[in-house]
């Protein structure tokens, strides 16, 4: 798992709007999680491929270049990803992909907007925790 020098754990966080992942990144940061960040699919695809798998995503459904469902089956199929917890964050929470992404292999979903207290939540809920020692 992904942890900084610190040892503390990470999140990928993949949002192509600027304000919501860096309301993101600030509410997680707050509660001491190092955050990456992905705008599109390509540099997510970039940091899935370099980073250790970290202790959970967050992914939009919507990206410039990609959805995050082909996301969800990129980490699926990536060795040491295969278990790490997905969150999708859409602002259409009954849209078909949102179905789609839960078949797929995302464990929640967050509606846009959101408030701080349910994606800290959601995150301490499902985010896998680092081996204790």
């Amino acid at each position: 798992m992904a942890n900084d020098p610190d040892n503390k754990p990470a999140v990928l966080i993949v949002e192509d709007d600027d304000q919501v992942a860096y309301l993101m990144q600030y509410i997680l940061e707050q509660d001491g999680w190092v955050v990456h960040r992905a705008a599109d699919g390509k540099n997510a695809r970039e940091l899935i491929a370099r980073l250790p798998p970290p202790a959970l995503v967050t992914l939009d459904i919507a990206l410039p270049d990609t959805t995050g469902v082909e996301l969800i089956l990129n980490i699926k199929d990536t060795p040491g990803w295969e278990r790490v917890p997905i969150v999708m964050v859409t602002a259409k929470p009954k849209d078909k992909d949102v179905n789609w992404a839960i078949k797929t292999g995302a464990k929640a979903y967050i509606v846009k907007p959101f408030k701080p207290e349910a994606l800290r939540d959601c995150v301490r809920r499902l985010a896998r925790k680092p081996a204790a020692g």
